[in-house]
């Protein structure tokens, strides 16, 4: 009974997995563009029909259209899919780490954010505060109700004023929405997982970097953009950071 609820419990978030990629698909694509989120109804791109529920069901919608528009025939971007199974994989790594909780809502919460920031960053390099802005007021609100406010408020404002600190020190070499999504990031993973974020951001970004050099010829006015980075360091972190941080100081205490 008990394997039955489970498996009830994960297909349930695999579902809302899927339906929230579906949704940062939209808002990848319509919020850098000032549109709204909610009306229209979903459109092709290319020819402007509008799409039907059957077109626009999760994954399933793009292997039954084989990659193509009902109506133009136009390809659609393997990325829709992939966003939405990606999403639904980070839901159910959050599920598995921390059960039906508040501290998962978060973590799905979190993870929208995070998809969207790097993708629009990505693809524009920018990140936009009406992401950014109410995804800390949601985070705030959400430690408010798992009594961590203060821990989420230090970790915002830690995180969140180191970013401002180096991009006036590095004279612009990061954006405000860098610094933004900083603040975000450091109240959903609270203090002191903020430390543990901005290690493993940290660690990724010195890879990422010195692949740039070696395989790509960087240097140093090549422009990097940070949002996929802070993305990957900021979900490792929340889900993954309180074990490693467990594991490290385990080996000062043997």
């Amino acid at each position: 009974r008990g394997l039955v609820r489970l498996l009830d419990h994960v297909n349930l978030i695999i579902i809302l997995g899927l339906i929230f990629g579906s949704f940062a698909n939209v808002v990848i694509y319509r919020l850098p563009r000032g549109e709204s989120v909610v009306f229209p109804a979903s459109r092709c791109p290319s020819c402007g029909h509008p799409l039907s529920a059957g077109d626009l069901i999760p994954v399933l919608g793009y292997i039954f259209l084989r990659g193509r528009c009902r109506y133009c025939g136009v390809s659609i971007s393997p990325r829709y899919p992939l966003v939405e199974a990606l999403m639904a994989l980070l839901f159910l790594l959050v599920y598995l780490e921390y059960g039906l909780s508040i501290t998962t809502l978060s973590g799905m919460v979190f993870s929208l954010v995070l998809v969207c920031s790097a993708l629009i960053d990505h693809d524009l390099g920018i990140i936009p505060d009406a992401l950014t802005i109410p995804a800390l007021l949601v985070g705030l609100l959400l430690a408010a109700f798992s009594g961590s406010l203060f821990s989420a408020l230090a970790g915002g404002l830690a995180l969140g004023g180191l970013f401002l600190a180096l991009a006036v020190l590095s004279n612009g070499g990061l954006g405000g929405g860098d610094i933004k999504l900083a603040a975000v990031i450091g109240v959903f993973c609270a203090w002191p997982g903020a430390l543990t974020a901005l290690v493993l951001i940290s660690i990724i970004g010195g890879v990422y970097a010195l692949y740039l050099l070696l395989a790509k010829g960087a240097h140093r006015k090549t422009v990097i953009r940070f949002g996929p980075i802070l993305a990957l360091g900021a979900f490792l972190a929340f889900n993954y950071g309180y074990k490693w941080a467990g594991w490290y100081l385990s080996l000062f205490n043997r």
